[in-house]
């Protein structure tokens, strides 16, 4: 990580606490109880923009995951880090958390430790150590993050390098979150398909994919198009305005 962006995570995680948003930064993201299941976890709707993901893990065994989505042609970058600070620092290689990446096609990307590459990060005063950092040309779809501890710990998982405003989608029961998959779900209810009303276009895409539904844009902006009119169960049907999802329909 070069120092400006070394310097973002910081300022990223400051305007957090504050609850301010920064406009260019990476995005801070710290995983809840939530993100202990992967059909739980949250989605980084843009893979390429800045996120710093943190894990906390208070005993050995505890898994955390995370999701971020890629289209074609974008690059898969992430680094795995950890503040030089107790009990973290004083963690034998072997005792820190194991993390690795699953592809949308499943293969598995480990992130083994092959560092240990201090840096002072100046605006929060604090350092941090790099342990393992990869970039490759990555492969359309969700990708899955997986960090397992093997003691008390906690780490940063850095993904992307664009430092523009992301959006995280949470999966849960509310509305603006997207709907955890059913097996074997023969119909999509309406309650189910409404709850992506208020994320974005993408999010919506995403969301749809994950619950293997078909998704179809019937109206953006005030303009309708034509869509043909058979009925089908698997599908829902949104409108959009300004990129944001204002009415879903299933059919």
């Amino acid at each position: 990580m070069r120092a400006p962006r070394a310097k973002a995570l910081l300022l990223a995680t400051l305007f957090g606490i504050a609850g301010i948003a920064p406009s260019f930064a990476h995005q801070p993201l710290s995983l809840t109880s939530a993100a202990a299941k992967i059909s739980t976890s949250p989605i980084i709707v843009d893979g390429t923009i800045s996120f710093a993901v943190t894990a906390n893990f208070t005993k050995p065994g505890e898994k955390r995951y995370f999701r971020f989505a890629l289209r074609p042609g974008q690059e898969l970058s992430a680094e795995y880090l950890i503040i030089d600070a107790k009990p973290t620092n004083a963690l034998s290689n072997s005792k820190l958390p194991r993390v690795s990446i699953i592809s949308p096609s499943g293969k598995s990307i480990s992130m083994p430790i092959t560092e240990r590459t201090a840096f002072f990060e100046p605006w929060g005063k604090k350092n941090y150590f790099y342990l393992s950092r990869i970039t490759r040309a990555g492969e359309v779809g969700v990708y899955t993050v997986v960090a397992e501890s093997k003691a008390k710990s906690s780490i940063v998982i850095a993904t992307g390098r664009s430092e523009v405003r992301g959006e995280v989608m949470k999966v849960g029961s509310k509305s603006g979150t997207c709907p955890a998959p059913i097996k074997s779900e023969g119909e999509i209810s309406l309650t189910r398909a409404k709850q992506v009303i208020g994320v974005s276009e993408r999010a919506g895409e995403i969301c749809a994919s994950l619950n293997s539904w078909t998704y179809r844009v019937v109206a953006r902006d005030g303009e309708d198009f034509a869509v043909t009119m058979d009925y089908r169960s698997d599908r829902i049907n949104v409108k959009i305005e300004a990129n944001q999802i204002i009415d879903v329909t299933v059919g």
